[in-house]
Formats: C-alpha cells, sequence, structure tokens
C-alpha cells in the first residue's frame, strides 16, 4: 500500500499541470520587479538613430533608454528595478483604455528554466536584444499562474488589467559556438523550446541549441471598472509585443546576504545562483524572489 502510494505522489509530481506550475512558482527561477520607466516614440532596436520613428513606447528598467541608446551608454544608466544590477532594456507599446493611454503600475519579470534542463540554462550574453510578439495573454489581476486569454477582457471588477509576454528560450549559435545577439528581423535568432515526449520537459532545437532564461513579463494597469476596450498604440490588442535589451550589469558578484537587502548579484550570477543550483522542485529561495512583488 505504501508503495503503491508513493508512486501514485511520484506521478501527480510528473503531471505537465503540475510540472509547469513548479517551473512557474518555485526554483530553477529569479525575479525583479522593474517598474514603469518613461515614455516615447522611439525604438532602439528597430530604428537605432532614428529619433520618434516608432510608435508610442513605454519603458521599463533602464531609465535612459531612447533612439540613441548603446550598450556602453545603457550600461551606465541607472534603472527603475528593484535589483539596480538589471539595467536592461524593457519595453511594450503604450497601452490605451477606450483611448486613454494607461500607465503600469507593476511590472514583474520572470527568469525561468522553463521546463528546460535547469542545470543547462545560459545567461543571455551581454546585448542581445529580440522583439517578441507571441505567447501574450490577458487577464484581470496580477496573477502569473500561466491561466489567460489571447484576447483582453472587456471589464475587471476588480479594476486590474494584466498582460503576461513570454519571450522565446533558444539562441542560434555562431561559427565560435556563441550566442547570435540580433537578426535582421530581431526574432529569427531565437525559437521557443519544444515539448519532450514525455509532456513534462523541453529542449532547444539544434538550429538554436543555446538555452537561455525563459523570460516573462507580467504588467498591470489600473482601469475603470466599467466595460472598456484595449487598444495600443501599434494598433488593436492583437499588436502586442515586447522589445528586451540585455544591458544588466553581466558580471557583478553573487552577494546573497548584502548589507543594504537588495542587491545580490549581476546576470550570470542570478542565473548560475537561482536557476542552475536550484531544481525547480525547490523553493524559491528569498535572495531570488522579486521585492516588493508578491513573490
Amino acid at each position: 500500500m505504501a508503495a503503491a502510494i508513493l508512486g501514485l505522489a511520484v506521478a501527480l509530481l510528473m503531471t505537465p499541470h503540475t510540472a509547469s506550475a513548479l517551473s512557474s512558482d518555485h526554483g530553477a527561477s529569479f525575479a525583479v520587479r522593474c517598474d514603469f520607466s518613461h515614455r516615447n516614440t522611439d525604438d532602439p532596436i528597430v530604428h537605432p538613430g532614428e529619433p520618434g520613428a516608432a510608435h508610442s513606447h513605454d519603458y521599463f528598467g533602464n531609465v535612459s533608454a531612447k533612439f540613441d541608446s548603446t550598450y556602453q551608454s545603457m550600461i551606465a544608466a541607472t534603472t527603475t528595478c528593484t535589483r539596480p544590477e538589471d539595467t536592461a532594456g524593457y519595453w511594450i507599446p503604450t497601452l490605451k483604455w477606450n483611448g486613454k493611454d494607461l500607465k503600469a503600475f507593476r511590472a514583474v519579470f520572470y527568469y525561468r528554466a522553463g521546463g528546460k534542463d535547469h542545470t543547462q540554462v545560459k545567461p543571455f550574453a551581454p546585448d542581445l536584444k529580440v522583439i517578441n510578439s507571441a505567447r501574450i495573454t490577458w487577464r484581470c489581476g496580477i496573477s502569473d499562474n500561466g491561466t489567460g486569454s489571447a484576447t483582453p477582457p472587456t471589464r475587471c471588477s476588480g479594476g486590474v488589467l494584466g498582460v503576461r509576454i513570454v519571450f522565446p528560450d533558444c539562441v542560434a549559435a555562431d561559427a565560435n559556438g556563441q550566442q547570435v545577439l540580433d537578426s535582421t528581423d530581431h526574432k529569427s535568432h531565437m525559437v521557443r523550446s519544444v515539448l519532450q515526449s514525455d509532456g513534462t520537459t523541453r529542449q532547444c532545437p539544434d538550429t538554436h541549441p543555446i538555452p537561455v532564461p525563459t523570460l516573462t513579463i507580467n504588467a498591470n494597469f489600473k482601469i475603470p471598472t466599467t466595460s472598456g476596450t484595449v487598444t495600443l498604440s501599434s494598433g488593436d490588442a492583437s499588436t502586442m509585443h515586447a522589445d528586451f535589451w540585455n544591458t544588466w550589469d553581466q558580471n557583478a558578484p553573487w552577494n546573497p546576504n548584502p548589507s543594504d537587502g537588495v542587491s545580490f548579484g549581476g546576470l550570470d550570477a542570478l542565473v548560475e545562483h537561482c536557476i542552475n543550483e536550484v531544481p525547480p522542485t525547490e523553493p524559491r529561495p528569498t535572495q531570488c524572489r522579486a521585492l516588493s512583488a508578491d513573490g
């Protein structure tokens, strides 16, 4: 009887639903809260050097991101992130409710193993750029539990709208086996990992063999409790997308017990100590959580 109960427990643990939940809410991950920074009509990835050439974008994290930003200017700038080492640039089209511009009051960025072998996940390479327009879901409230709809709600009784954007997590390799930092369309150098036949694990394809964190944006907006419609500066809600420019402090040393209670290390250290060393079946360590972000 004991063996049967143990076998059932193991089976339940390994179901796709549970594996997904563990990947989302437990170990092999870290999080950082990066609230709204600024708004402009630039796009440093698509229109570098061209002021005002894009639709309106809302930026999170790096406070300096604009049309003429460079890798060096970005890593030298400050950030809205609760981890001061996160000077990366994140931006999305400006969101509107019934035609009125909104500003996110909360944004949390999760870096997860995402079902891949957590011991093999590599940090994003310095200066990597990518635009993502897939795996986008909408919901009411601040939850990041993986549920949601491809279309935004027309009413949230609690007055909070959420959008969740999941980036691809496998990078192409160049002739030297290093990560390809960008592509002409700013997308094709990265793809999503592939679910394996066991229904629980994921693996990068041979075309894009380098596993990197599954970056997820969870942004929240306050809206009226009456009915309305979501549109974007880029068009209707189906045009939602997000840009990521890896300008983290890549090499800041790991410091799990800092005197200021905030700083725990750069991107390399966080991937090593929060993803590579923490199986998804274990709780996310305190130093891997996002301060002031409900987890």
